[in-house]
């Protein structure tokens, strides 16, 4: 699962860059979708009660325990347009495949944008 393998890089990266000291086989990638908030949600949880260290100070993370790695909002194209408009911006077009289910909107600025 893309999702999974790019979040794991995010413990990766930080070991690489930031010296920390993740162990990358004591998490696991969870994703579900929040329908009261609309969105999905996408989390690494610890397999196990662990510490990791970084740039000298110490993280205690229990089992279960998660980190947030990833809010995705969706948006249906009413609510998208809605929420442009609020910003000062005016639908223009909207393509979509068959099903409506991924869209792609040009919006033009109709204020002081």
């Amino acid at each position: 699962m893309f999702a999974g393998k790019m979040a794991a890089n995010l413990l990766a990266r930080a070991n690489r860059e930031l010296g920390a000291d993740f162990d990358l086989d004591q998490w696991r990638h969870r994703a579900i979708y929040n329908s009261d908030a609309g969105r999905i949600e996408m989390y690494l949880i610890s397999e196990s009660d662990q510490f990791v260290y970084l740039d000298e100070q110490r993280f205690h993370f229990r089992r279960a325990e998660k980190i947030v790695t990833e809010f995705s909002y969706k948006y249906s194209p009413e609510e998208f347009s809605a929420l442009a408009g609020k910003a000062e911006f005016e639908f223009a077009q909207m393509w979509t495949d068959d099903a409506r289910l991924f869209g792609v909107f040009y919006f033009t600025c109709s204020g002081g944008c």
